[in-house]
């Protein structure tokens, strides 16, 4: 039943999508009656789901059933799209680049989403794309554009370089220097401590993060999955993929990005390795 539900939830998707690429065909005077027809009716959609969401959160009992149903793409889908749900600045900043990923896939590159700080946003353009001379231009031209049209509150688009053995490292990051924990960094364990494409959780004050090593990096998340606030570790791992294990969404583990929901990603830290020792910051 769960199965054919979905199906259902996607054919309607499409048949809407449809509609519209038929609309776009008719003349302008039509097209601008189809459109306001649209908006009318999303309008009254919001205003009704608004009123029904007030009156779930009136109990307790009532958030508890509002937080089930949300689970359901098709119910979180319609909530996003009227604003009742409000995506959180990495989530926007990540959806933005969704724009430049096939135009930099078809030139045998990637971009992948390192961390929004104040209002910077931290990428690393991957395959073809890194270390090739037109980098800058590829970054200012696609991705940077991308982001500052989708979310103007950043200001800045920087380019991290792959670090050999690090997940990634931040570019204020890089000038750290002496005593790493004078400059927020926290030593975790060893490099030979994991296993490849293993977790493992590592625990420090009130930070709960979640450790891997892949490809002769090792990376590292929040052990906890965005969706709704539960931990990863003992999630089912297949390669570089890792379920949640309690509401089965999908997360790959070499980039943070969810493949269950798009719009949802891992919240990285910035990890770097010295002497074989793995060092996070947590400042």
């Amino acid at each position: 039943m769960k199965v054919q539900q979905e199906e259902n939830f996607q054919a309607l998707a499409e048949r809407v999508d449809r509609v519209l690429d038929s609309i776009k065909g008719l003349p302008e005077d039509a097209r601008m009656k189809a459109m306001e027809l649209k908006k009318a009716i999303e309008a009254f959609h919001e205003h009704a789901l608004r009123k029904l969401v007030r009156t779930f959160r009136e109990t307790e009992e009532g958030k508890e059933l509002l937080l089930k149903a949300v689970e359901d793409p098709s119910i979180y889908a319609m909530f996003l799209l009227h604003g009742i749900i409000k995506q959180d600045l990495f989530t926007r900043v990540a959806a933005a680049l969704e724009e430049v990923r096939p135009y930099m896939r078809s030139h045998g590159g990637g971009v992948e989403l390192v961390e929004v700080e104040g209002k910077t946003a931290y990428v690393r353009l991957q395959g073809a794309c890194s270390g090739c001379s037109l980098s800058a231009v590829t970054l200012k031209n696609g991705v940077e554009e991308a982001i500052k049209a989708r979310v103007p509150e950043i200001e800045h688009v920087v380019m991290v370089e792959e670090e050999v053995a690090s997940g990634y490292l931040p570019f204020h990051a890089m000038n750290d220097t002496g005593n790493l924990e004078q400059n927020g960094w926290v030593q975790g364990p060893s490099v030979s401590e994991l296993e490849e494409v293993r977790p493992v959780r590592f625990s420090h004050e009130d930070h709960d993060i979640l450790l891997v090593r892949m490809d002769r990096k090792v990376m590292a998340f929040r052990n906890q999955c965005p969706h709704m606030g539960m931990p990863l570790d003992g999630g089912m791992t297949d390669g570089a993929i890792i379920t949640c294990p309690w509401h089965g969404f999908r997360f790959d583990l070499s980039t943070g990005e969810c493949m269950t929901a798009p719009h949802v990603q891992l919240e990285p830290f910035p990890v770097r390795v010295e002497d074989q020792k793995i060092w996070i910051r947590l400042g």
